[in-house]
């Protein structure tokens, strides 16, 4: 997690003087959903769990976390599905 956590504040230019911890918890929040809505996901191997979360944590770090759900419910719709298939 740590790593996506530098990950994230590069690619979204995230100050430095932001704390690591309060992006470790919002990573760990959207893990949780994440994982609640495509069950048995690999943070490691799909890249599509990975740039969810980094987004949610993007969103996150705004406090607008209704607008990412919104705005990636149809993508979020396709992962699952995705992952269905795939079984």
């Amino acid at each position: 997690m740590e790593l996506l956590i530098t990950q994230i504040r590069r690619e979204f230019q995230i100050p430095p003087y932001f704390p690591d911890d309060a992006l470790m918890e919002y990573a760990k929040e959207g893990k949780e959903r994440l994982e609640k809505l495509n069950p048995g996901s690999d943070l490691e191997k799909d890249h599509t769990f990975r740039m969810l979360l980094k987004n949610y944590v993007y969103y996150a770090y705004h406090h607008k976390v209704n607008e990412w759900e919104q705005n990636y419910a149809s993508l979020i719709l396709n992962w699952q599905l995705g992952t269905e298939t795939e079984t």
